[in-house]
C-alpha cells in the first residue's frame, strides 16, 4: 500500500498544479492523459502523497477499507487500487507515472460481459450496448462520428444487434471520447441523446483554444436532459441514472439492469471513477453507491477499461471462454463490502485535503 501511494508523487504533483481542462481537450484514444475534469477545482483534487500519508483522519478511513477487505483476494486488490491519494486511475496515467509509454489505442473485438450486455471499442475507452426487448441503450458512444459509424455500428452488426434499433445513447459525462459518436446516432437513427443539464451546457460551449479539428467536431444537439434519480426505460430494462459531479460537473452513474446466464444482475457504472475532489461530490458519489448496495448490485464497469482492475483481461478471458469465469461479477455480499471499501477510500481523500 505505502509502495503505491509514495509512487504516485511526481503525478500527485502535476495532477495538483495543473490547469482545467476543457472538454476540447479530452481525448480517449491515449492522449488525454489528464486526470482532472472541468469542474472548479477538479485539476487539484486530489492530496499529495505527503497531505494523504500524515493525516490520520485519512489514515483512520483507509485503515476501515483494509479492516473491510479482510483475507478476501478479490477485495484486497479493489483496495489498493482504491485507496491512495489519486484512487483509481485510467492506465495511461499509471503507465506515465511509472515513465513508461502508455499502450497505443487499438480497437478490440466486441465481446459480450452478460447475457444482454455487450462492450465495444478501444483498449483505451469504450461503448457499452444495452439489448432490451424493444431496442438498443448506448452508453457512451466514443470520440467522433467516425468511429461511431466505422466502430460501434459495425460491432453492433457483427453481434447480431441492428444499428437501426438504437433507441438511446446516454453519455456518462461531458468529454468527446464519451459524447463524440452521439451526433451519428442522433442523425441516422433518430436515436435520443441523454446527458446531465450541467453537461449539455459543458458540450455547448467550445473551448477557444482548441485547434480547428476540435472546435469543428460535431456536436450532438440538445436533447434529453437528465436530473438526478431519472430513470430511462427501453422495453424490458429501465436504466437508473444518478448525477455525481467530480470528473465534470454532471458526470452520471448509472444502475444498469442486466441478465448474467439467464438470471437478473444490477451492475453499477461509475462514468466518473470515483472523483470526488470536494465534500459536494463526495456526498453525491456516497448516494449513487448506497443506492447500488441497496439495489443489490454485483458488478462495476467504466468507459475506461483497466480503471477497476484488469478488465481487458477479464474480456480477453469471456471472449475466449464465454461460459467459464466472469471476473466482473461479485457476490452481493462481496459487492456491498467493496461499495464500503470506495466510501471510505474517496472520504480518505477528501479529509486528507482538510476539506
Amino acid at each position: 500500500m505505502q509502495k503505491r501511494i509514495w509512487s504516485a508523487l511526481t503525478l500527485a504533483v502535476c495532477v495538483a498544479a495543473a490547469p482545467q481542462v476543457p472538454v476540447d481537450a479530452q481525448e480517449g484514444r491515449g492522449r488525454g492523459l489528464a486526470a482532472g475534469g472541468t469542474i472548479a477545482g477538479a485539476g487539484r483534487g486530489y492530496p499529495t502523497p505527503e497531505q494523504y500519508a500524515g493525516s490520520k483522519e485519512a489514515q483512520a478511513h483507509v485503515a476501515r477499507a483494509r479492516a473491510i477487505a479482510g483475507s478476501d483476494p478479490k477485495l484486497l486488490a479493489r483496495f489498493e487500487n482504491a485507496c491512495g491519494p489519486l484512487g483509481p486511475q485510467r492506465p495511461a496515467l499509471e503507465a506515465q507515472n511509472a515513465g513508461q509509454k502508455p499502450a497505443p489505442p487499438q480497437p478490440v473485438e466486441p465481446v459480450r460481459i452478460f447475457d444482454n450486455l455487450w462492450y465495444f471499442g478501444f483498449n483505451t475507452v469504450g461503448a457499452w450496448a444495452i439489448q432490451t426487448s424493444d431496442g438498443i441503450i448506448l452508453i457512451d458512444a466514443l470520440n467522433t462520428v467516425q468511429d461511431a459509424e466505422t466502430l460501434i455500428e459495425p460491432a453492433l452488426r457483427k453481434v447480431g444487434l441492428s444499428p437501426a434499433d438504437v433507441k438511446y445513447v446516454i453519455v456518462g459525462h461531458g468529454h468527446f471520447d464519451h459524447f463524440g459518436g452521439a451526433p451519428y446516432f442522433q442523425d441516422k437513427y433518430k436515436a435520443r441523446i441523454a446527458l446531465s443539464a450541467l453537461d449539455w451546457d459543458l458540450i455547448e460551449r467550445p473551448n477557444p483554444n482548441a485547434n480547428p479539428a476540435q472546435a469543428n467536431r460535431p456536436r450532438p444537439r440538445r436533447d434529453v436532459v437528465v436530473s438526478d434519480g431519472q430513470t430511462i426505460t427501453v422495453g424490458d430494462a429501465t436504466v437508473t441514472l444518478m448525477v455525481t459531479p467530480g470528473h465534470t460537473v454532471g458526470t452520471l452513474a448509472y444502475l444498469i439492469p442486466v441478465k448474467y446466464r439467464g438470471q437478473p444482475l444490477t451492475v453499477l457504472m461509475l462514468s466518473g471513477a470515483n472523483i470526488t475532489p470536494d465534500r459536494a461530490s463526495l456526498t453525491a458519489f456516497n448516494r449513487a453507491l448506497d443506492a447500488a448496495k441497496a439495489a443489490g448490485a454485483q458488478a462495476l464497469i467504466n468507459g475506461h477499461p483497466g480503471l477497476f482492475g484488469d478488465e481487458l483481461g477479464w474480456m480477453d478471458q469471456l471472449r475466449k471462454n464465454p461460459n467459464g469465469p466472469n471476473d466482473f461479477v461479485y457476490t452481493k455480499d462481496q459487492f456491498a463490502k467493496f461499495i464500503d471499501i470506495m466510501k471510505e477510500c474517496a472520504a480518505s481523500r477528501v479529509v486528507a485535503m482538510g476539506l
